[in-house]
């Protein structure tokens, strides 16, 4: 074989390679997403939005009950690709905390949930630039994205989270648009 085929047979290998790979990982979004599995691990959700949002002095997600939030989100939600890459990645996170610890995400220490939460992010970061547009179109955001954003927003929107994790004020007297912050203040919530 001349050096010509080698190095364009190699190169068919690499692309087909490729291609099927993401082939198979467009497969795994368009398809019907386990809707029963969401509901059948609303601990799990708790547990990871609490790793997200812990508690501190002020309530942490699992107080604020936002994996209740999560659940319906992810059931309204009209992507397919969004609903899966979660549902997906729960099931993940649970695989990857029994073959790395040997038990349950639930049952981990602080620590090792940490941990595991911090790998899923690592591994759901997303390329730079217009490939990581594409990409995201394609294929949807990653677990970690889809799992920050709505812990993120169902806490800021709950009760709890709104009263006494942000500074709330029910009816603001003025808008100051932009102001400093004191040393400890909280931010804003109004309604």
């Amino acid at each position: 074989m001349n050096r010509k085929k080698f190095i364009a047979t190699i190169s068919i290998l690499g692309v087909g390679s490729i291609a099927s790979f993401y082939g198979y990982k467009i497969a795994k979004t368009k398809g019907n997403p386990d809707i029963e599995y969401l509901e059948n691990n609303k601990e799990l959700i708790a547990e990871l939005s609490e790793v997200i949002i812990p508690k501190t002095n002020t309530p942490g997600a699992k107080e604020s009950n936002v994996f209740e939030y999560i659940i319906y989100a992810i059931k309204k939600s009209n992507d397919k690709a969004y609903k899966n890459n979660f549902i997906n990645g729960l099931k993940e996170v649970q695989l990857y905390s029994e073959n790395t610890y040997g038990k349950l995400f639930i049952n981990l220490d602080k620590k090792q949930k940490q941990e595991v939460v911090l790998h899923f992010k690592e591994n759901g970061k997303n390329f730079s630039g217009n490939l990581g547009k594409v990409k995201n179109k394609i294929l949807g955001k990653s677990f970690f994205s889809i799992l920050k954003e709505t812990t993120s927003i169902g806490y800021c929107t709950s009760k709890l989270g709104a009263k006494e994790g942000l500074a709330y004020q029910y009816v603001p007297t003025h808008f100051i648009g932009c102001t400093n912050y004191t040393k400890g203040q909280k931010s804003w919530a109004t309604k």
